[in-house]
């Protein structure tokens, strides 16, 4: 009998699965009758419809992008160096490492069972979780993935994508995504370029430089956790292309959309990290912002996708500070971007006034915490989710003004000091950066980026010696430019009122290893003339959980109120307010002019036109019938 719905499900495959209708693969995966009795039926695929499924005219087989032996008729055999998907778990024993599938019970398609980051991730068997030592299951990685680093493998994509795509794939693992070259520049704390970062210093082939720059002990398993935890943020072949969708099959291929950018449910990777978690002026918002009730940009609102914007040309996705997607703006607000260039703000970067509202870190540490579990001198304390209610806005290399989150960072457990360096865009001077050759990357390879290249800044208040530890803490104000998020504009006032800017963040901190119970607390930027301020902090007394101290995780409530200030540095925007007041009267009376002539697209366009570039308004207003 089974020997007989084998063969009618061989025959019936016709030319699906490359036409390999002998292998043991399609002979196992496909007889729902044999899985269901061995308590495998999540394991049944339909030939015909996988093969409808990857789209690509039945050319791959199985073992082209699962590798395995599809002569071998038993299931060790068969799946000796098979590739396939696998979860990440922590707990009692796995600290962010890979566990199968099947140990745990999660034999369930993986595909989205609703809206948010965390949304594919499956639960597991209770029973089977807590006799592995597993207290959850954090996230989901595809087959080109190396399940002892979690980084993406170049040589399994060579062996699998690579055999159809071969150029494509060696594009891609040159690339600065397929190397993360810019984020493993990043080498050491004290260093002034490219300084002292939020994602803090790469620990991939890094580990004695790191041990060497640390007050305290540092060891392989702490730095083996911070690189998992590193790795899993950047993106491999199948994180942009595979799109596993309910409903519609989970060997489904195709372009990068906004959800694949975003990880696609499998936890908090890709895209949602440092623009929704970290800048808070992320692109989809919504479930993945922290807090959740930040309100969503007008693009994301329209349906824009982000490569409607944003163009790779040969998986090269240009930098920070691209003009591919500024030039996007002109698809649809042609007469705006005009507007804007022929203007007095043409060096303000539209962003500066329609982002209002950002959320995410308002403070960070790097002290004594964990990574999964592992206790390390470098856990990353970021739950400081809040807003900030108005950007500042800055002057970048190029001349454009444009919009910043300024929030206080620091870095404990120093054996180094790093003096005070003024405003600085990050630069990455030209070095050699050891790979990874055990899965396919070069032995080194060469990374260097100009300031501007990004939009991003910092400034290094320098090193302090009076914390309880005694041990060196670089303190820095980490300055994300804000790009996303982007709606109804901010008050004119609010930049040409006063050469002073001010803004305020509130905040909430909760990490059970270091607090039994969340609390609260605030502060207020200013950046005027004499530098950047940040005053009037506040926050409610925490309680710490065991083991920790107030240090580790709130170097803010132990050191002086000024810690973090800095003078010397002109963050005033230019400021008349006799021009401004009359600038204010003249927009108001056309406007009042403009209501005359009623309701019309006509006059709904000079009216944001006006706001951008009055004189040009009233041009138009004059040939306007």
């Amino acid at each position: 009998m089974k020997a007989m719905i084998a063969a009618v499900l061989l025959l019936s495959a016709g030319a699906a699965w490359g036409g390999d209708a002998t292998s043991g693969c399609v002979i196992c995966h496909g007889d729902r009758v044999s899985l269901r009795e061995q308590g495998a039926e999540a394991m049944y695929l339909d030939p015909a419809q996988v093969d409808r499924e990857v789209g690509m005219n039945g050319k791959p087989t199985c073992v082209d992008c699962h590798l395995g032996d599809p002569k071998a008729r038993d299931k060790v055999s068969a799946h000796k160096g098979m590739l396939a998907p696998f979860l990440v778990a922590a707990g009692k024993t796995l600290k962010g490492q890979a566990v199968p599938r099947a140990a745990v019970g999660a034999l369930q398609p993986l595909v989205p069972k609703g809206d948010g980051m965390n949304s594919m991730i499956p639960n597991g068997d209770p029973q089977k979780l807590e006799a592995a030592g597993i207290k959850r299951i954090v996230g989901i990685q595809w087959h080109d993935r190396d399940p002892d680093t979690m980084a993406y493998a170049p040589k399994v994509a060579e062996q699998t994508c690579g055999k159809c795509h071969g150029s494509t794939v060696k594009d891609y693992n040159r690339s600065a995504k397929g190397l993360t070259k810019n984020q493993r520049a990043f080498r050491d704390w004290t260093e002034k370029q490219p300084g002292p970062q939020n994602c803090g210093m790469w620990p991939g082939q890094n580990e004695e430089l790191i041990r060497s720059r640390t007050a305290i002990p540092y060891t392989a398993a702490m730095n083996g956790a911070m690189e998992r935890s590193c790795n899993m943020c950047h993106a491999s072949c199948n994180d942009c292309h595979f799109k596993p969708v309910a409903g519609k099959g989970t060997h489904a291929f195709g372009k990068p959309d906004t959800p694949s950018c975003y990880g696609e449910g499998r936890g908090s990777i890709c895209h949602a990290g440092p623009m929704d978690r970290r800048r808070g002026a992320g692109y989809v918002r919504g479930e993945y912002a922290f807090p959740a009730n930040l309100p969503q940009g007008a693009h994301v609102k329209a349906g824009l996708e982000c490569l409607d914007c944003h163009k790779p040309v040969n998986h090269q996705f240009g930098h920070l500070a691209a003009d591919d997607a500024r030039n996007a703006c002109k698809k649809c607000h042609a007469a705006i971007v005009k507007a804007v260039a022929a203007s007095k703000h043409r060096k303000v970067d539209c962003t500066s006034c329609h982002i209002t509202v950002s959320g995410a870190y308002q403070y960070t540490f790097w002290g004594q915490g964990h990574y999964y579990g592992v206790e390390t001198p470098y856990g990353k304390h970021k739950e400081y989710y809040g807003t900030r209610d108005l950007p500042t806005i800055i002057k970048n290399p190029a001349g454009r003004w444009i919009p910043v989150k300024p929030y206080p960072m620091a870095v404990l457990n120093q054996t180094k000091e790093l003096g005070p360096t003024g405003l600085l865009f990050r630069a990455i001077p030209k070095r050699s950066v050891p790979g990874n050759p055990k899965i396919g990357e070069p032995l080194t390879f060469e990374v260097s980026r100009k300031a501007t290249d990004v939009n991003d800044a910092y400034i290094v208040v320098g090193t302090r010696k009076d914390l309880a530890s005694g041990n060196n803490a670089v303190l820095w104000i980490q300055m994300d430019k804000l790009s996303h998020a982007m709606g109804k504009p901010r008050n004119c006032g609010s930049c040409h009122d006063s050469s002073a800017q001010v803004g305020k963040s509130e905040w909430s901190f909760f990490e059970d290893r270091d607090v039994t119970k969340p609390f609260a607390g605030s502060y207020t930027i200013v950046a005027d003339n004499n530098g950047i301020r940040f005053t009037d902090v506040r926050w409610e007394q925490p309680s710490l959980a065991p083991n920790r101290k107030l240090e580790d995780f709130a170097p803010f409530a132990v050191l002086p109120a000024t810690a973090w200030d800095v003078a010397g540095i002109n963050f005033a925007i230019p400021y008349n307010k006799k021009r401004t007041d009359a600038a204010r009267d003249e927009l108001g009376r056309f406007l009042a002019e403009l209501e005359k002539k009623g309701d019309s697209s006509k006059t709904a366009e000079l009216r944001m036109i006006a706001y951008h570039n009055l004189a040009m308004a009233k041009k138009m207003l004059k040939t306007m019938k």
